[in-house]
């Protein structure tokens, strides 16, 4: 999916607020959003905003010398969605179609992003967006006819504190059926996708086995990949991929089933859908 001009102001905005997260000095936030205007002249807009997300923050770590600004934000979002872990998996374990209620609950978990405008301040303002989502198309037919022919899943993973919801609906895919699942996690720190630090924090390695996809981008630009989430990529009989930089970056590629809200008109416009939606998609092919 390509970059747009409507994707600058997002650039700039995540921009600041990691800054402001780690520097407080005016100057120094001044600087840093001189130095991604100076950067999105040089980009390329036929490039996913994800892989424009990976150059700009790499400029914000250079020079705020923060390895992770979000390091901290992360740890809360964790913390919190852990806390409310054994409430929702009572929720999802009360459906009368848990893997259906799972999903809807991992895709909800979604709105848990630093990236795209957010309609959430604090943490426990989403409450009600996780137990009553609002979902738009969801291709759960074309999914549950795809589980029972798959032995090999590649998870690829998103945020923070959403991990958490990641991990209920792991618990029910694996009640489901027999699966060997690889939970891809980001190779580094970028925005507040969760990282191998945070898969341990919450447990991910008791449901699945935790790769990296080897690079600091919010996505997954495939030559930029390690060999080991490459491999899982090419084996794997079924992908589930989390979230906007996921859906922007590998929306090209056939036969990925697409979880995430819907955050920004480029992508509701791209999927004919409407804003603030959880939407299962599966790519034709």
């Amino acid at each position: 999916m390509n970059t747009y001009l409507d994707c600058y102001p997002c650039f700039l905005r995540h921009a600041l607020e990691a800054t402001r997260a780690v520097n407080q000095d005016e100057k120094v936030q001044k600087f840093v959003l001189t130095e991604v205007m100076e950067a999105l002249k040089k980009m390329d807009l036929r490039a996913p905003p994800p892989q424009l997300a990976q150059v700009i923050h790499r400029r914000i770590r250079e020079v705020t010398g923060i390895r992770d600004p979000y390091a901290a934000t992360k740890a809360e979002q964790n913390a919190y969605m852990l806390d409310l872990e054994p409430m929702l998996v009572g929720h999802v374990q009360k459906s009368p179609a848990p893997l259906q209620q799972a999903l809807k609950l991992a895709g909800a978990c979604n709105a848990i992003d630093m990236g795209p405008t957010r309609n959430w301040n604090r943490l426990e303002e989403l409450f009600d967006q996780l137990i009553k989502p609002s979902v738009g198309r969801f291709d759960l037919d074309a999914l549950e006819g795809h589980l029972p022919h798959a032995k090999r899943m590649l998870y690829i993973g998103d945020n923070a504190g959403e991990i958490v919801g990641d991990k209920i609906l792991l618990s029910i895919l694996k009640q489901y059926k027999e699966l060997d699942i690889s939970f891809a996690v980001r190779g580094g720190p970028i925005l507040n996708d969760a990282t191998l630090e945070d898969a341990t924090m919450v447990g991910i390695e008791k449901l699945a086995s935790v790769i990296s996809t080897g690079a600091d981008c919010p996505g997954v630009i495939l030559e930029d990949c390690s060999g080991e989430f490459r491999e899982a990529f090419e084996n794997a009989d079924i992908i589930l991929a989390k979230g906007q930089g996921n859906y922007e970056s590998l929306e090209q590629e056939k036969g990925i089933f697409f979880l995430l809200q819907v955050k920004c008109d480029i992508v509701a416009r791209d999927l004919d859908e409407d804003l603030g939606k959880i939407t299962l998609y599966k790519k034709p092919g």
